[in-house]
């Protein structure tokens, strides 16, 4: 017979090796045919049945996502009948860059000396944060593009008087009284210049538009370099910025009352940030009453705008665009009178 001491000693000390990057300690402590469950619809929730299981389906996969070793702090242990609960709290930084600091309650049921069930708890929403963000760059940077894209499409589509043409390519998008940075032609996939030249000419010339072609560091090299040598010099160079995980930075400016845009009241508070705050880059007031025409440019189940307000009246903007797991800010400014308080900042937060 195992006493209740001798099992919690046991799973203190699998625990113990698994901080040290030993997980055989803990699988050694399973039966064979162990049924384990994970809570939640996590991509990692579900029940293993078996050791191996467990070993292949449950901790490889983990083991594998991970760039340091989950370092285990056991807060306590509780033994009763033929369980022990385990309160821990993990410690690791995902392969992608994540930091992974998860809260776990484990219940064994132990039959004899090896534990035939165990249930696992733990911070599914964590979970799901953290693994959707690709451990590759490359995978990640095929998001951000794609977001970048969506962004783009959606301001021309929910606009005024916008025009999209899309190849399997190309996206190229058109507004009235759109910027060269705006009618932009963006490159999503292998293109040659003179595909690209003769679509712009067709598409943005002959209307008499102003125009850029976007076109991504890490994969259109070949193509920027034929086009500088038709002619066309650098806009502006556009960092793509990536936070993986929420450090739990809060900009909280005195004074400051941050609203979602919900009605068309606050759709006219945005559009006039906006309108002021770009005029900065030459923006056209006209080219931003036509983006934000419909309270639906601000206020659609993938996009929400918010506004910042000091004493009632509107002084910061910012829109989230959300897409293929990618929430895409845009459209962040200050009027220029409240510049210098963060309160751009503040609203970037909060969205």
């Amino acid at each position: 017979m195992t006493s209740l001491d001798d099992r919690k000693e046991r799973v203190r000390r699998a625990y113990e090796g698994l901080a040290r990057g030993d997980g055989q300690g803990l699988l050694d402590l399973f039966a064979p045919d162990v049924v384990y469950t994970v809570i939640g619809t996590s991509a990692y929730s579900g029940v293993f049945r078996g050791r191996n299981a467990v070993r292949e389906r449950l901790f490889r996969p983990l083991v594998a996502a991970l760039a340091t070793p989950l370092a285990i702090e056991v807060q306590s242990l509780t033994a009763e009948d033929d369980r022990v609960v385990a309160q821990l709290k993990g410690h690791a930084t995902l392969r992608s860059g994540v930091p992974y600091d998860n809260t776990y309650c484990f219940v064994f049921r132990f039959a004899g000396d090896q534990v035939a069930e165990v249930t696992e708890y733990l911070d599914t929403a964590l979970v799901a944060r953290a693994f959707t963000v690709p451990a590759e760059r490359e995978a990640l940077l095929r998001l951000m593009d794609l977001n970048m894209c969506e962004m783009f499409r959606e301001i021309v589509r929910l606009g005024r008087g916008g025009e999209l043409l899309e190849t399997p390519a190309l996206t190229l998008c058109a507004s009235p009284h759109g910027t060269p940075f705006h009618n932009m032609t963006i490159v999503r996939d292998a293109v040659d210049a003179d595909t690209v030249v003769a679509m712009v000419r067709d598409f943005y010339v002959r209307r008499g538009l102003a125009f850029s072609v976007g076109t991504r560091d890490h994969a259109d090299a070949a193509l920027e370099a034929a086009l500088r040598d038709r002619g066309f010099m650098e806009l502006v160079a556009v960092p793509g910025m990536a936070l993986l995980a929420d450090p739990g930075t809060r900009c909280e400016p005195p004074g400051l009352e941050i609203r979602r845009v919900r009605d068309d009241q606050g759709r006219r508070d945005y559009l006039e940030v906006t309108a002021e705050a770009y005029a900065t880059f030459q923006q056209p007031r006209e080219m931003t009453e036509e983006t934000f025409a419909s309270l639906e440019s601000l206020r659609a189940p993938h996009i929400q705008g918010f506004v910042g307000y000091l004493d009632g009246a509107p002084v910061a903007a910012a829109a989230l665009y959300l897409t293929h797991g990618v929430a895409g800010i845009g459209w962040v400014g200050t009027l220029s009178a409240h510049r210098g308080h963060r309160y751009a900042e503040a609203v970037t937060w909060a969205a």
